[in-house]
């Protein structure tokens, strides 16, 4: 049955193990299984990268599995933190762990005897105010205590009597099944609350819970550490790198890093595509087609499950369109040309290849999936874009050390580059878009048409395109946005508008020379090789790389004549408002619509 989304849910123990992790995952089990307490693990990697879902699978087989040797206890920080300050918040979640703890407890007159105590030591949590906010952090655990609780005093002795009570319900708890080796806690989402309140909980945590049979899993990055530790030691930087790092191992006895780089992705991209039928199984046999799609997805999304489950939805929403498209063509066009089948499949199957791979840019690199929006013909970009981009320039050294690679010898790709220094993450990933774009040229394998495939296809994927703010050159140059009426004609494509009144000017001023021609539309934004001559035409025909606006064959060209020589436009134009302005002043009235 077609699916028309992935839910992006951590994966539950009953299903199927897509990412190939398997190996990893019963490593850590067994570990924890023969670990001694106390002992704090930390699951870290980026958001999304699929800590929670390792969690479920240690929580199900290391606690609710046959025979299984451990409590349990869970706790999503994020829930907590919501419409409550940070004193407010760590208080709610120590009082969550706390009940979950008596709640497993069998012997509820313990309970009732340690609610007292706790309950009195929570009151005066409470009303301490809210001094758990970035002050506090990076201070010892008594510190923070006293924080929290604010008499200097009595902040240790009530830390003291929270932690006794808290072994009292943990003694009770083991004594009632002999089998238990201890007590699961998972915090998760640590990484989504603000990092000093993070610190700030773990710091108090370990203060309150290093006891026997506690065994703490964190979902919480070294960045996240990082962060929050910058009220007490700044920036980070070589030379207090290691106070950061004694702190994040002063909280954390064994790191486990998300093996992302070893994820199957290619599995789970298959079984994903054909699920939402964007791809056929017959075709997902082809291994030439597997190959790209998971070249494509190396270079942009990587292995993170988060955003490989939002490239899935967004192509079954593109599949669905394209569905609906072909439904209406159908019945538009009865009377239409049939197309050689085996043509049809290629040119479908190229299509969604296409499609892939823009939609793997809008997710990873929007800054440069929105460029493609203005600017679709990307071979053509060239220092005309570079200047209105206002990009950083290279110098002579850059450009020659540029040109030793095969990723940004072109003058194209040199604006590219100079664009991804503008953020670290683009800079980092330059070489991956060079050839990604690359690959997507190739595959068009047509530069005379390739900015019009790129908008077709940009027009279909942008749909769900997400946009900081709207793009004022977007409005300037906007092919979809601006339109102009000439002569009761409505034009969408501006240069066709620029090439019609250009033969109208000069069928109407037949004797303008080739220099005439010039010296009427001089000015500041033309471009000096907007007219090029047969005699350039020709060495530009001998050239190896194509100059875009400029056809192959002479008959697919603009020509212009002049009375004294025959001059091809380049219509690879950018200079519009130039153009509508002096055809206005010469009479020529060309208006928005």
């Amino acid at each position: 049955m077609r699916k028309s989304n992935i839910i992006d849910i951590p994966r539950l123990p009953s299903q199927e193990d897509l990412f190939g992790i398997q190996n990893y995952q019963n490593a850590l089990i067994k570990y924890i299984d023969m670990v001694e307490s106390p002992m704090t693990i930390a699951l870290q990697g980026e958001w999304g990268s699929g800590k929670t879902s390792l969690m479920n699978q240690l929580r199900f087989n290391l606690c609710e599995s046959t025979d299984a040797h451990f409590y349990s206890i869970w706790i999503n920080t994020w829930q907590f933190s919501l419409m409550q300050d940070a004193n407010s918040g760590i208080i709610a979640i120590l009082e969550a762990i706390i009940t979950q703890i008596a709640d497993l407890n069998k012997d509820k007159q313990r309970w009732e005897s340690s609610k007292k105590v706790i309950g009195t030591v929570f009151k005066r949590m409470a009303t301490a105010g809210t001094r758990v906010a970035a002050e506090m952090v990076g201070l010892d655990g008594e510190a923070v205590a006293e924080s929290i609780f604010s008499d200097e005093d009595k902040a240790q002795a009530n830390i003291s009597k929270l932690t006794d009570e808290i072994q009292k319900l943990l003694a009770d708890l083991m004594a009632q099944d002999t089998s238990k080796k201890g007590v699961l806690f998972f915090i998760d989402d640590l990484d989504r609350i603000d990092p000093p309140v993070a610190v700030s909980l773990l710091e108090l945590l370990k203060n309150i819970f290093e006891l026997p049979h506690c065994i703490f899993v964190l979902a919480i990055d070294y960045g996240v550490v990082i962060k929050g530790l910058k009220p007490k030691f700044g920036e980070l930087t070589p030379a207090n790198e290691r106070e950061f790092r004694s702190f994040f191992d002063k909280l954390i006895q064994l790191p486990f890093s998300m093996p992302v780089t070893s994820y199957k992705v290619d599995t789970f991209l298959i079984k994903a595509l054909q699920d939402i039928s964007f791809f056929t199984a017959e075709e997902l046999q082809d291994e030439s087609l597997t190959a790209d799609l998971s070249h494509i997805s190396e270079l942009t999304v990587g292995a993170n499950p988060r955003a490989l489950k939002r490239l899935m939805n967004t192509l079954a929403l593109i599949s669905i369109i394209n569905d609906e498209g072909k439904q209406e063509s159908q019945q538009d066009s009865e009377s239409s040309e049939e197309e050689d089948e085996d043509e049809a499949y290629n040119k479908n199957l190229l299509e969604k290849k296409l499609h892939f791979a823009l939609v793997c840019i809008q997710i990873s690199f929007p800054r440069i999936y929105n460029l493609l929006l203005r600017e679709p013909n990307f071979k053509s970009w060239d220092e005309r874009l570079a200047q209105k981009e206002k990009l950083p320039t290279l110098s002579s050294e850059e450009v020659s050390r540029l040109n030793e690679f095969g990723e940004f010898d072109e003058t194209w790709e040199q604006v590219l580059y100079r664009f991804c220094q503008q953020e670290t993450y683009l800079s980092q990933n330059a070489f991956n878009l060079s050839n990604l774009l690359n690959l997507i040229a190739e595959n068009i394998d047509n530069d005379e048409i390739l900015g019009t495939k790129m908008s077709s296809l940009l027009a279909m994927s942008s749909v769900t395109n997400i946009k900081a703010e709207e793009d004022s050159s977007s409005k300037s140059n906007g092919r979809t946005v601006r339109r102009y009426k000439y002569n009761g004609k409505t034009y969408a494509w501006k240069n066709r508008l620029i090439a019609d009144f250009l033969q109208d000017y000069l069928s109407d001023y037949p004797k303008t020379t080739y220099a005439q021609l010039l010296k009427v539309f001089k000015g500041d934004e033309l471009w000096e090789e907007r007219f090029v001559t047969m005699d350039e035409y020709k060495r530009i025909r001998a050239r190896k790389n194509p100059v875009y606006g400029i056809k192959r064959t002479l008959d697919q060209n603009v020509v212009l004549e002049c009375s004294d020589q025959k001059v091809i436009l380049n219509t690879n134009i950018w200079e519009y408002e130039h153009f509508i302005n002096r055809a206005n002043e010469l009479g020529y009235k060309i208006k928005e619509v």
